[in-house]
């Protein structure tokens, strides 16, 4: 692709291409609607509870504990979790993007950029590789 570098892949994540993250999405999205039911408890009480309330920490932490949980079974994945329930998949020039409940991946995130791209244009306009 012109004038793009890939980045260098650290141990922890591996690059795809769109078909095997589409086959692991159905995996990721069960994982991640569970860890949204058993968070939804968590936030509710944090959302009623004082900054000061001395039982804030334990929950925060509760919170956090589950979040940490969610992240690594999604790094064990060969994914990263960018942001809460927004997961990306490495191709080496960017990161395919999904985020709970999105049905499909239909996104894609050129490294150094913030802006989520409607994978088909980029796809259209590039014609990378990965897209197998």
């Amino acid at each position: 692709m012109k004038g793009v570098k890939p980045v260098e892949i650290s141990p922890e994540h591996k690059l795809f291409n769109l078909s095997e993250a589409q086959a692991l999405l159905p995996l990721l999205n069960k994982i991640t609607a569970r860890y949204v039911v058993e968070l939804e408890p968590l936030q509710y009480r944090l959302d009623r509870m004082l900054s000061n309330d001395p039982r804030r920490a334990e929950v925060e932490r509760e919170y956090e504990l589950k979040v940490c949980e969610w992240r690594g079974k999604v790094a064990r994945l060969g994914a990263v979790a960018a942001a809460l329930w927004v997961i990306e998949f490495d191709v080496g020039v960017g990161r395919l993007n999904w985020r709970y409940p999105e049905l499909q991946i239909a996104f894609f995130r050129p490294n150094g950029d913030t802006i989520r791209a409607k994978l088909n244009d980029y796809i259209d306009e590039n014609d990378p590789d990965w897209a197998l």
